[in-house]
């Protein structure tokens, strides 16, 4: 098939595209105001639906709800169940960036300290989690103290002993039963819909959105292809660049790299570990079981370490159910998926200044640096590398 007639064909099925419009083609406040991927204005979305005396009209169901979400997902029995579920949520204050700390929900009532820590497009650093858990031992020494750790993929906390993880995807699981069981004011469902649907598409993994589009990219493969490739918006040189560092990466001999393969790519160890298929029947319709890529906007791109679920030897899923106990032990989908996100790295920014692609090769530099470390140090457990 020639260019013009794989352009012409996509032409033909545009309604293809129609399937995408819950997604696009609606009104969201937060994509209004650009602040869809902002932690900070998560935290303030949170800390407003946590506390059950804001306008929000749930009163205490979501806070409550998101605790026993964190009691059953509990399997060291930290919790007290009673204790826990029949506090007076009412007594609670809420606190935001107190000594840092991105949530703190507060009963002297109850003699209880809840800290959140969350985490969008970053990871912990210098040694926070132990430091707010030492200002919260030494402020509230005879407080029942709760520590949640907030990820979009369940990243393990550092201070594993102590600090207990939950996702995004809980918070959105949570968020709709209790929105679909009560209702409130009209302006209030806006806000809280808008938002599980901004996290559903830009923080967790939408199953039902990525099948979409890998659907209408498989049967328009040539003809989405051609135009992203010449396409002129202001990211054509971040993904040029970022081509381009991946094949300087490739031809050292860290990574195995073609440029056809868009931001995608392997290593020799993941192969081993994880080897191709005999035909390509995976996920992606190719041989490929498991794929780094990057996740590109704009301005800004991120890695990922992603499983692909379908067709997949017996033998191979339970490799890959080894790693993931390693890297998202708190996953719930075992042999049931399609695509898993087992990693990402951090959200590495681009600026347009002149020096744009010396930026972009320093960056995805980095990136790649966070999957092979990532990769070395899960093997070093699995004592493969």
């Amino acid at each position: 098939m020639t260019k013009e007639e794989a352009l012409q064909n996509f032409l033909l099925d545009i309604e293809c595209l129609d399937e995408l419009l819950p997604w696009t083609g609606t009104f969201n406040l937060f994509d209004v105001l650009k602040i869809s991927r902002t932690e900070i204005r998560h935290s303030n979305m949170l800390g407003w639906l946590l506390n059950p005396n804001e306008n929000h009209g749930m009163g205490d169901a979501f806070f409550k709800a998101i605790l026993q979400r964190l009691v059953e997902n509990d399997v060291d029995g930290r919790y007290e169940v009673f204790r826990i579920l029949l506090m007076d949520f009412y007594s609670f204050s809420v606190l935001r960036e107190w000594r840092n700390i991105d949530i703190l929900l507060i009963s002297a009532e109850e003699k209880t300290v809840i800290a959140i820590e969350n985490k969008v497009g970053a990871h912990e650093h210098s040694n926070q989690l132990n430091r707010y858990r030492e200002i919260l031992e030494k402020d509230y020494p005879e407080y029942n103290r709760l520590f949640v750790f907030l990820t979009p993929d369940g990243e393990i906390p550092s201070d594993i002993e102590n600090w207990d993880v939950l996702t995004y995807s809980d918070v959105v699981e949570v968020l709709e039963k209790v929105n679909a069981r009560i209702k409130v004011q009209p302006d209030a469902e806006l806000m809280i819909r808008n938002y599980i649907d901004i996290v559903r598409r830009d923080i967790v993994e939408d199953q039902e959105l990525i099948g979409i589009c890998n659907k209408i990219y498989n049967k328009h493969k040539k003809a989405l292809d051609l135009i992203f490739e010449n396409r002129t918006d202001g990211k054509t040189q971040m993904l040029d660049a970022v081509k381009d560092t991946l094949c300087s990466i490739a031809d050292e001999g860290l990574i195995i790299y073609d440029r056809n393969w868009g931001y995608n790519f392997r290593t020799e160890t993941m192969d081993d570990y994880l080897p191709l298929l005999d035909e390509p029947v995976s996920s992606w319709k190719t041989t490929n079981i498991y794929s780094y890529w990057f996740n590109i906007s704009a301005h800004s791109f991120y890695g990922i370490f992603e499983l692909a679920g379908k067709n997949v030897p017996e033998e191979l899923m339970d490799k890959m159910q080894v790693i993931t106990d390693i890297l998202k032990p708190n996953d719930k989908r075992k042999s049931d998926f399609v695509y898993k996100r087992i990693f990402t790295t951090k959200r590495y920014e681009i600026s347009d200044d002149e020096d744009g692609e010396q930026e972009i090769e320093k960056a995805v530099r980095a990136a790649v640096k966070d999957i092979l470390d990532m990769e070395k140090k899960t093997f070093s457990k699995l004592n493969l590398g």
